[in-house]
């Protein structure tokens, strides 16, 4: 039997072939991120991004404005591994937000107040309404929020707060990048299931009460953010919030 002869230009071939498919197979293992940015730019993002590339588990599409492009912005954005290509607001709103998780790295009140009251007069509201259409998951970074001065009346404060309940009752998550890229886990634990006070919150909602409460109980934890139609409906189908035990 002849020998296998290979040259070293079929070789080279071979290798860069199988490097492209190694490469293209752990991109579509990589889920799509939105980075939706705001006019004004802020060093939030690039924070953000150095945040996500550790983790390693997206492909990040960053979302701005178009005079970035010439101010230089985009390139400073594009410098970064994790970042995967750019895309202005005069593009549009792409249509495959059903397969992507879209974040606003910095969030003004505004936005959330408009998101609240479902006006679509600006781009990132109308953003977040479409990913409610497509059912997509939207996510508010926690450093990214406006906090309050202190110098706030109560009445104000109250307000604005029953605004962030009510994107979450959306389905707008608020959390870390740290949780961002933490696996999926359950939404409630068993009701006799032990939890550390040191876990990330959980959005509890008038669905999560049907689908988890058994026995009548519906098990939360210290720490926990349940809407008000959640209690709502707890109260209607006599169901009991109860808090777990907490682990010191």
């Amino acid at each position: 039997m002849d020998e296998l002869k290979i040259s070293e230009e079929q070789l080279r071939q071979l290798v860069w072939k199988i490097l492209k498919k190694l490469e293209e197979e752990s991109k579509k293992e990589k889920k799509l991120l939105y980075m939706v940015c705001t006019s004004a730019w802020d060093e939030r993002y690039e924070t953000f991004l150095e945040e996500l590339q550790l983790s390693g588990q997206y492909r990040v599409c960053p979302v701005i404005p178009d005079e970035w492009q010439e101010s230089g912005l985009e390139s400073r954005l594009k410098g970064f591994p994790s970042c995967t290509g750019i895309r202005c607001y005069s593009q549009g709103i792409p249509k495959n937000l059903e397969e992507a998780v879209t974040v606003f790295p910095v969030v003004s009140t505004e936005a959330v107040v408009k998101t609240a009251l479902c006006i679509q007069d600006t781009f990132e509201t109308s953003w977040v309404a479409a990913c409610f259409r497509e059912g997509s998951r939207v996510l508010f970074m926690q450093t990214g929020l406006t906090p309050f001065s202190g110098k706030e009346q109560p009445a104000y404060q109250d307000q604005i707060l029953s605004y962030y309940r009510k994107i979450l009752e959306y389905g707008v998550e608020i959390c870390s990048c740290k949780e961002l890229c933490s696996p999926v886990t359950a939404v409630i634990p068993d009701k006799k299931t032990e939890v550390c006070a040191a876990g990330p919150k959980r959005v509890i909602t008038a669905s999560t009460v049907e689908q988890y409460a058994s026995d009548g109980v519906l098990t939360v934890r210290q720490g926990d953010i349940i809407t008000d139609m959640a209690k709502d409906r707890a109260r209607v189908l006599n169901i009991a919030l109860q808090e777990t035990k907490v682990v010191r």
